[in-house]
This record gives C-alpha cells, sequence and structure tokens, in this order.
C-alpha cells in the first residue's frame, strides 16, 4: 500500500518538478539501505525544499543546506570520503535522498532507536534542529517533527 502511495506522490510531484519523477526507485532503495521510511523521507524533502533538488539555504551561522532533503554543509567533509560533493547533491536527487536517509538513520542511532524499529519522531526533529541537549533545541526539534509527523500523516492516510 505505502509503495503505491508513494508512486502517486511522486508521479503527482513530478509535473512540477521533472527531478522527482524519476527517482522513485531513489526513496525505495534509501529507505531500505537506511531502515527508516521512504515516505517519511518523501516528507522531510517536502517539508525541506517542497522537493526541489536545486534548493540553497544560508543559514545564520555560516552553514548551508542543498538539495532536496538540504544537507547541512557540515557534513561535507565526511561525504567527501565517498566522493559526494555539494555539486553531485545539487545535480543527483537519488545522492540527496540517499544522504538524507544516512543522516536521519545516524539521529536515529543518536537516540539509540534500532535499525528498522518504526519511527523515531525525536530523530526526525534531530534532522533540522541537531542533537545538542538543552531546551531550546528541544522545543525545535519538537516543532520540527510535528510539521513532518503532519505531512507524513497525511500521505500515509492516518
Amino acid at each position: 500500500m505505502r509503495r503505491g502511495r508513494l508512486a502517486a506522490l511522486i508521479a503527482m510531484a513530478a509535473v512540477c518538478n521533472p527531478c522527482v519523477a524519476n527517482s522513485n526507485l531513489c526513496w525505495e532503495q534509501a529507505g531500505a539501505r537506511y531502515g527508516v521510511d521512504p515516505l517519511l523521507l518523501y516528507s522531510i524533502a517536502q517539508k525541506e525544499s517542497r522537493l526541489r533538488n536545486d534548493a540553497v539555504n544560508r543559514n545564520r551561522n555560516g552553514t548551508e543546506d542543498v538539495c532536496m532533503m538540504q544537507i547541512n554543509s557540515t557534513h561535507f567533509a565526511q561525504l567527501a570520503q565517498w566522493g559526494i560533493t555539494r555539486e553531485r547533491l545539487l545535480a543527483d536527487p537519488c545522492i540527496c535522498i540517499n544522504v538524507g536517509a544516512w543522516v536521519l538513520s545516524s539521529n536515529y542511532s543518536h537516540y539509540g532507536v534500532e535499525w528498522r524499529r518504526g519511527i523515531d519522531w525525536q530523530g526526525v526533529g534531530a534532522y533540522n534542529a541537531g542533537t545538542a541537549e538543552n531546551s531550546a533545541q528541544q522545543a525545535r526539534r519538537e516543532r520540527y517533527w510535528r510539521d513532518v509527523e503532519s505531512i507524513y500523516r497525511g500521505y500515509v492516510g492516518r
């Protein structure tokens, strides 16, 4: 059922964004590889960039977020080990989706959630607000995860 919904969502989004049209398999593969729900990844991309792989956001702290998954530049040095550059993230939606899934999976691990054990909303919140343990960051994580959860629930129909 979820696979069908994802395909339908991607078909609708492709009308507005041709990059998404070719990425159906990418969402599924990234989700399977990193143990996260592809519809959740899609929901995060919707929240982060409205599924625009050319999205670039400059942050107040001097970092930037790129591609539809809004990968933060703090990850660039580590990604370079695997030949993934800022330019590749912006040019290849599949690479962007996979890196987003990697970031989300890393957040799940940070909070002690086992791979493939459902959605960890704290980890989803950390996708945007980081893992720093203070009340301001916790509030940012919660606001973000509630937004993503609302988008996700709309897609899965619950």
